[in-house]
């Protein structure tokens, strides 16, 4: 064994000593009491731009200041695909990203405990989403909900005060809108927009409460804001499963206008970096102009339907896990995370989060402040089961709205009683 050690180059055989020497600190740390290593299992939401690279930066940074964590993403294929379908309650972890149309459903089922804010300057509407009956439950970590997107200097499109102003403006322009109506999940979000926006968020989330029947004048609504969309668009299920293509389709400035959530725009700004030709017309974000939604009737009862993120913790947290799950939360919400999350790297477009506390400020993505202030006072949905409740009322609007010629899965699911 001598011999073969003579024959190893020196640098070999300091490595082999460093090595040693490392294994021999990590014994006599185990050994006397020191930290043990420590695994934190995140549930993050899975449904952002590029979610692995989101949470790679978050990981590498925390375990870079926090030596003997292993921070551990969970991305099983049910917590993934079935969020909304009780996926974010079966997981097992001990941080959880949770959408707050879920959050009373986990405080009722026990699954998650109060928390103490950090000391950060959060958005009023987040704060409104995250605190139940004087206790808050989560920290909140994205805002996000519908706009409307258009060209600048389109004073039509800015200035129209309702959906009929709009969608008339559009017929005499001939331009169209662009718009996701398909999805129980998200026909669910448009209905509770439009129903808000028609009575208040209170009553509107009192008639869910009661029934599962859809209210008249939100889905009459619903159809107005489709007469402005092209044919074969804005309901299809193919379409709908697409990451983007709306936005993508806006991008490629084919259309005048469209809805949909701030992080959606950023497949549409990324085709542009990658495959708008030499000589195609490709909006850029300097061509960009963002608003709130028009109202769906005379007098809106609000300032529109907007959703919360926030980062909740196991109730079962306790002892040196439960200090690292709070030091996680605190980090994954500071600007220095904001910053390294949302700064465009080279040739990458803006993921266009919208972070859950004012005064953020991001290089290299201009829209940024509009976004916000078109995000401003929005209210979120808050009721136990509302979620579920949304999600049934959706499947019935489906069947409610034209349906296309060709869709006949969905024609047929809606013969079904």
């Amino acid at each position: 064994m001598f011999s073969s050690i003579r024959r190893l180059p020196v640098i070999s055989i300091f490595c082999l000593v460093a090595s040693a020497a490392a294994l021999l600190l990590a014994l006599f740390l185990l050994s006397s009491g020191g930290p043990k290593p420590l695994t934190l299992r995140v549930a993050l939401y899975p449904f952002v731009p590029e979610r692995h690279a989101l949470f790679y930066e978050l990981e590498r940074e925390f375990e870079r200041r926090n030596p003997g964590v292993n921070i551990e993403l969970v991305d099983d294929a049910d917590f993934t695909a079935n969020y909304y379908r009780g996926g974010l309650q079966r997981v097992d972890a001990d941080v959880y990203e949770v959408d707050t149309v879920l959050l009373a459903d986990l405080i009722a089922a026990r699954k998650i405990a109060p928390v103490e804010l950090p000391d950060r300057n959060f958005l009023p509407e987040a704060l409104a989403a995250v605190t139940r009956d004087g206790n808050v439950y989560g920290v909140p970590h994205w805002v996000c909900g519908n706009f409307l997107f258009y060209r600048k200097g389109d004073a039509a499109i800015a200035n129209a005060k309702s959906w009929r102003e709009l969608v008339d403006l559009l017929r005499q322009s001939g331009g169209r809108l662009l718009v996701d109506l398909k999805g129980s999940s998200g026909l669910g979000e448009w209905y509770l927009t439009a129903l808000a926006d028609l009575h208040g968020i209170g009553p509107a989330q009192e008639a869910i409460a009661r029934g599962d029947e859809p209210d008249s004048l939100a889905v009459a609504a619903l159809k107005d804001v489709l007469e402005a969309c092209p044919a074969g668009l804005c309901r299809y299920e193919e379409l709908h499963n697409r990451n983007g293509y709306y936005a993508r389709e806006f991008i490629r400035g084919r259309h005048a206008a469209y809805v949909g959530y701030s992080e959606s725009l950023h497949y549409g700004l990324q085709d542009r970096i990658e495959s708008c030709a030499r000589g195609e017309t490709c909006l850029s974000e300097a061509d960009i102009a963002v608003r709130r939604l028009p109202s769906f009737g005379a007098e809106p009862k609000g300032h529109g339907v907007g959703w919360v993120d926030a980062l909740a913790l196991d109730a079962q947290l306790t002892g040196r896990k439960l200090d690292i799950a709070k030091a996680f939360v605190r980090y994954a919400v500071s600007e220095e995370a904001y910053h390294a999350i949302l700064t465009p790297a080279w040739n990458a477009a803006p993921r266009y989060l919208l972070p859950a506390r004012s005064n953020i400020v991001i290089d290299k993505a201009s829209l940024y402040p509009a976004l916000m202030d078109a995000y401003a006072g929005r209210a979120t949905g808050t009721a136990l089961g509302l979620n579920e409740r949304l999600r049934r009322i959706g499947r019935k609007v489906d069947c409610t709205l034209p349906i296309p010629a060709d869709d006949t899965a969905t024609a047929n699911s809606c013969k079904t009683p």
